[in-house]
């Protein structure tokens, strides 16, 4: 069971890619949106988050939904999700080792902005809402506009906090993001802004293509994958490189595009990798049931 979402309940393009993989193996492949009824993940074999695009706009319901699932056969696991959902995991990940960009954790108050561009020491920097998606919420803010900025952010909801992180140079020409299925390396597409945008998000302009990498990169990318606490089925990590090295600016295992439409055989790789974990869950003995 694929999970996508009420505002879009058809899987998209890149997903297309891995139901027909697993339906070339023999597998059958079904859609339902997270916010519908419950009925087709309670009687799944398995459940892949892939577009659940609109949970932002219902997080306590989106959390309710993924504790009801049943962690052994759900893809990404819902304690991984639930640590991706907030984008503090960055933070979490600059603690444990990972290169990311001088980020502070705000209230959503003009002061505190104010407060943190002073402690960044930074005059330019970029409001992200602690839970969001596709760019929403995202904005630029300057010293002396932090109101301005603020308001442009909650257009849509009410912020309770935001990062405020350092922009990052270079980000105009795109960020790079790397697919790995189970740990192994798959490909990477380029997000490109629009001319005079810096969010990559298509909702904005934003494009996205397929793009080789040095193996330099790819290492880089694997570290910071093996810093999570266990290995995701499906990840993108999202960062840019530069000479000096690449700066982690997300890593997504919620509900990232993987552009599996625009990189061949990206589709079966994924549907071995889902077909792989299912088989050892088969295997593994079963504990019995607490009594």
């Amino acid at each position: 069971m694929l999970a996508t979402c009420a505002a879009w309940p058809e899987p998209s393009r890149s997903d297309e890619c891995l139901a027909a993989a697993l339906r070339a193996r023999g597998r059958r492949v079904d859609a339902a949106p997270w916010n519908g009824p419950f009925a087709p993940f309670a009687g799944a074999a398995a459940v892949v988050i892939r577009s659940t695009w609109d949970y932002h706009h219902a997080p306590d319901a989106y959390l309710a939904w993924l504790a009801r699932l049943d962690a052994a056969r759900t893809f990404n696991a819902p304690s991984l999700v639930r640590w991706n959902l907030s984008k503090a995991h960055v933070l979490d990940l600059g603690a444990r080792g990972a290169r990311v960009p001088r980020t502070l954790q705000a209230a959503a108050k003009a002061a505190a902005i104010a407060d943190a561009l002073a402690r960044l020491d930074v005059r330019e920097a970029v409001l992200k809402p602690l839970i969001g998606a596709s760019g929403f919420g995202v904005e630029r803010v300057v010293r002396g506009d932090e109101t301005g900025a603020l308001a442009r952010a909650q257009a849509g909801k009410t912020l309770d906090h935001v990062l405020v992180q350092e922009r990052v140079t270079g980000i105009e020409q795109g960020e790079l993001a790397g697919v790995f299925f189970d740990g192994a390396f798959s490909h990477c597409l380029r997000r490109v802004p629009a001319p005079g945008e810096f969010r990559v998000n298509s909702q904005y302009g934003g494009t996205m293509q397929a793009e080789a990498l040095p193996p330099a990169i790819v290492r880089a990318m694997a570290e910071v994958l093996a810093l999570l606490p266990e290995r995701p089925l499906y990840a993108r990590v999202d960062g840019v490189a530069a000479n000096d090295g690449f700066t982690l600016m997300e890593l997504e295992v919620n509900e990232p595009g993987l552009g599996l439409d625009l990189v061949e055989g990206a589709g079966d790789r994924f549907a071995d990798a889902l077909l792989a974990r299912l088989t050892s869950a088969s295997e593994t003995p079963r504990r019995p049931a607490a009594r």
